[in-house]
């Protein structure tokens, strides 16, 4: 008896899995297309992070948290979700563009995200 519910329980698990529609943004290039308030655009033009300086902001021993989407360094550190220094397979001290990509986040999240600098190059 016990089999055949554990069998039912798969079957139900993989149908909602399979048949759940996707979130509309995913790949959608249109979710980099944040607003950036006077203060985020004054940071964006004065201050420059290096790919060393973003690679050691990785969240580890109090580190700083910061990850890079679409050009823009991010502090990730307000959000509990990043403590230990990875979400959703994301590291921190990466380029998370192409995750944030294929994500279901959309703009919304991008503008709750504190701006740090500009990746230089």
């Amino acid at each position: 008896m016990w089999i055949i519910i554990t069998v039912l329980v798969v079957i139900a698990g993989c149908a909602v899995f399979f048949l759940l529609p996707k979130p509309a943004n995913i790949d959608d290039p249109a979710k980099f297309e944040r607003t950036f308030n006077a203060a985020e655009q004054d940071t964006l033009t004065s201050v420059q992070i290096s790919s060393a300086e973003l690679a050691a902001a990785n969240c580890k021993d109090g580190d700083k948290c910061w990850i890079l989407v679409d050009g823009v360094v991010y502090d990730m550190s307000v959000f509990p979700s990043w403590a230990r220094g990875i979400h959703h397979n994301i590291k921190a001290g990466t380029d998370g563009t192409s995750h944030f990509l294929k994500s279901g986040h959309g703009v919304d999240i991008l503008q709750k995200m504190p701006v740090v600098g500009k990746l230089e190059g």
